[in-house]
């Protein structure tokens, strides 16, 4: 194993025995990778309850090339309280980081996409989440990963004016072009998961 420094959003976690933590962490530097947290959830000195989804954190992890690398320590983190204030952020936060868990490759650098998510949760934790971000975040990760879907019709001209711009809210949709919108990438995305996400079905449950 080798010894590094990564930036890093945190986009699951798994308790694993008594004490330890498996964490899906997406790096900047490296990708979506699998990190092995030893005694997290009984050592508040080492992680001060830090390892938590949606979180933004700088951590110093052993690499493996397969299977799980070895989280050290953290060395920064933001951690977004003001997500726990909104319900509609908070489900929107959690389905972006299962969205791009279950769409990435582990250990394949994804820069664009590592600054779309991070854009996102600085968005969220300024101003409750919409429909709408849902849609722009959603075009904007099928494009950077190949998915892109057709965009033929004037109706879908809003998501095609999403891929134009990385700021969050400058996009405008009427009810018919998010309805139409939403049609199409939840089926582009359906196609494209392994599994139906629960973080989905969380948050059109608060529609």
């Amino acid at each position: 194993m080798k010894g590094e420094n990564c930036h890093a959003i945190i986009l699951s976690t798994l308790n694993y025995g008594e004490s330890d933590r498996i964490v899906s962490l997406f790096t900047l530097e490296y990708g979506r990778l699998r990190g092995f947290a030893k005694s997290a959830r009984a050592s508040r000195k080492r992680f001060g309850g830090q390892l938590e989804p949606t979180n933004r954190i700088e951590v110093s992890l052993s690499l493996k090339e397969d299977g799980l690398s070895r989280i050290e320590r953290i060395e920064q983190s933001s951690c977004y309280p003001e997500l726990h204030e909104q319900l509609e952020s908070l489900a929107l936060a959690l389905y972006a980081c299962e969205l791009v868990e279950a769409l990435t490759p582990e250990g394949h650098p994804l820069p664009r996409l590592f600054r779309l998510l991070s854009t996102l949760l600085d968005h969220l934790a300024a101003q409750t989440g919409s429909a709408a971000d849902r849609r722009f975040f959603e075009i904007n990760v099928l494009n950077i990963l190949g998915y892109r879907p057709v965009l033929d019709t004037a109706l879908l001209q809003p998501l095609s004016d999403c891929m134009k711009t990385g700021s969050f809210g400058k996009i405008r949709f009427t009810d018919t072009e998010l309805d139409a919108a939403g049609r199409l990438l939840d089926r582009q995305i359906s196609s494209h998961c392994t599994h139906p996400l629960k973080s989905r079905t969380f948050l059109e449950n608060l529609n």
